[in-house]
């Protein structure tokens, strides 16, 4: 297989983790299980379900459909208006669970209130969250049960061990505490040996604790919170952050990368780091379900 390009930060000796390319290498090995499940007369279906008007969602959930398109993945997204009853989305859910052409299940977040979105988690099947957030699935990380990895978190292990990046041994100081983001990406760096810490806005003497970092993740919402000062010299930085700022164009990550840059050994960008890693980590447990459930 090609080799993972070794791209350099201009003007610094960080080593660009690229998560556009390493999920395009995904998506061709996708392809071709898929192909193997199409001669079983097994076509991967994921269905969405999008409540409310949220621009943001609506754009995530196209840019999912389309990327289940381009591996051969059905997708299908069943939309909602804010004011839908919680009995309708709940016996969606019940449809979805039984319907064995469906295979995985995605709840888009955020669901807005007052409707219950831990509700729905807990009635979907762990079988097909393939989002990996439900409470089973969440659970089975502390216990060690198997179960389908929160997609983002996943995907940042899956592009460290891309560009062979050791972890066991490693201290890993994690920045946010969400949990569909920071409590899994602390368990899964767990799982895998690491000495984790858990950081948040709220932590006291952050800096002190984010310098002790070999593997720094950061996740907590506001842009360009970690600065080059807060890095230890020769670190690895993962930017999970995606944000807007008001007058500048584009995503803002939660590290203020040209400084971090300058310190680390190697960093992910925003965009084309965490993002299509997220994206690929969706199609991959699908089609992980798709072939236990055939």
């Amino acid at each position: 297989m090609e080799s993972l390009p070794r791209t350099i930060v201009s003007g610094t000796n960080a080593l660009l983790l690229d998560g556009k390319a390493v999920a395009q290498r995904i998506r061709v090995s996708l392809r071709a299980r898929v192909e193997v499940l199409a001669a079983r007369g097994v076509t991967p279906c994921l269905a969405v379900m999008l409540v409310g008007d949220d621009p943001a969602s609506h754009t995530y959930v196209r840019t999912k459909a389309n990327a289940c398109e381009s591996v051969g993945i059905r997708s299908l997204v069943q939309r909602y208006p804010a004011s839908v009853s919680q009995s309708v989305l709940e016996a969606q859910l019940e449809a979805w669970n039984a319907d064995p052409t469906v295979h995985g299940v995605l709840i888009q977040h955020p669901v807005p209130p007052p409707l219950d979105e831990g509700a729905l988690m807990r009635r979907l099947s762990p079988r097909k969250d393939v989002d990996g957030i439900t409470p089973t699935s969440l659970g089975a990380l502390l216990t060690g049960d198997p179960a389908f990895g929160a997609c983002t978190p996943l995907g940042i292990l899956t592009l460290l061990d891309a560009y062979e990046i050791p972890i066991e041994g490693k201290h890993a100081v994690v920045v946010g505490r969400s949990v569909i983001l920071g409590k899994p990406m602390a368990l899964m760096l767990l799982n895998r040996h690491a000495t984790v810490t858990i950081c948040h806005s709220r932590t006291r003497e952050l800096a002190s604790l984010t310098r002790q970092a070999d593997i720094l993740v950061a996740a907590v919402g506001k842009p360009e919170f970690i600065t080059g000062a807060m890095i230890k010299p020769g670190a690895v930085v993962i930017d999970a952050g995606y944000n807007r700022v008001a007058g500048r164009t584009g995503d803002v990550g939660d590290v203020d990368f040209h400084a971090a840059a300058q310190v680390a050994a190697a960093i992910t960008p925003v965009p084309g780091g965490v993002g299509p890693m997220t994206v690929a980590m969706l199609l991959q447990n699908t089609v992980l379900a798709a072939e236990q459930q055939a």
